[in-house]
């Protein structure tokens, strides 16, 4: 058996380290704004470039719930209640929104993403989910895109792609008058937990830009319309004016959930 130079070797003992360290997971927020389920939320004006564009619209979050059960939410079933923890609508312009639900039920702690049908209620959604098993206090990276030249709205989870859904003819989403929100959406339920890190492109990331996103903060400069790193009492935009804060300032470490289990989609 040839043995391998010392050379060759370093570098072989070099790639393997560096893999191991590309492959690590990135680390969770350092900094958040923490939301404690009843009245807190972040408010900022509203913005055309937070509406799903010709192209369509990406929204990044980090999210990191405290609680398996909310203490205010909504939803017409009982057993199917959940919380709007960021997004953009009101009444009659209900455009997108990512929404959690609270246990127990069948669908305890999914995690959806929606876009809207213009027009008086009701207003008709299509969404992409998946629904893992959560703890209170793991971050969770997650990304909801609307191509909406290829009629299609994703969500990914901690960079990986775990739904894809067709809204071809059957809704038309079209820009609204609400402002962007993070904690609830129309303060109708409001999310326990923390938020960090918010980005808004008005157009559709890739799954390889996503991916890039999630593992080194790898952050597409084409389209970023808003920055909200949430980690001082500072908003950090780009076209948008920081908004109003009613939350409470954070920083620890928590590990990242990447379980993957269940996913889908509808309207």
């Amino acid at each position: 058996m040839r043995k391998l130079a010392l050379p060759l070797l370093g570098s072989l003992l070099a790639f393997l380290i560096l893999g191991s360290a590309l492959a690590a997971d990135p680390e969770p927020p350092q900094a958040y704004l923490q939301f404690d389920g009843t009245n807190n939320y972040v408010e900022v004006p509203n913005s055309l470039d937070f509406s799903v564009s010709i192209e369509g619209l990406t929204v990044s979050a980090w999210v990191r719930p405290d609680a398996l059960t909310f203490p205010k939410t909504e939803g017409s079933l009982p057993d199917q209640q959940f919380a709007h923890w960021l997004g953009k609508g009101r009444t009659g312009q209900h455009e997108w929104v990512f929404r959690m639900y609270s246990q127990p039920g069948p669908r305890g702690n999914r995690i959806s993403f929606y876009v809207f049908n213009s027009g008086p209620p009701p207003q008709r959604g299509c969404g992409s989910y998946f629904q893992d098993p959560v703890e209170a206090g793991q971050w969770i990276h997650v990304v909801g895109v609307v191509d909406n030249v290829a009629k299609m709205i994703q969500i990914y989870k901690n960079g990986q792609l775990r739904n894809s859904h067709s809204y071809q003819g059957i809704i038309t989403p079209q820009s609204g008058t609400a402002p962007l929100r993070m904690g609830t959406r129309d303060f109708a339920s409001f999310f326990q937990g923390a938020l960090a890190d918010i980005k808004v492109w008005n157009l559709p990331l890739t799954e390889a830009e996503v991916l890039a996103l999630y593992e080194s903060n790898s952050v597409p400069q084409g389209g970023l319309v808003g920055e909200y790193l949430l980690n001082d009492s500072r908003f950090v935009s780009g076209r948008s004016a920081a908004g109003y804060i009613s939350a409470r300032w954070g920083s620890e470490t928590n590990p990242i959930n990447a379980t993957s289990e269940n996913s889908g989609g509808g309207c």
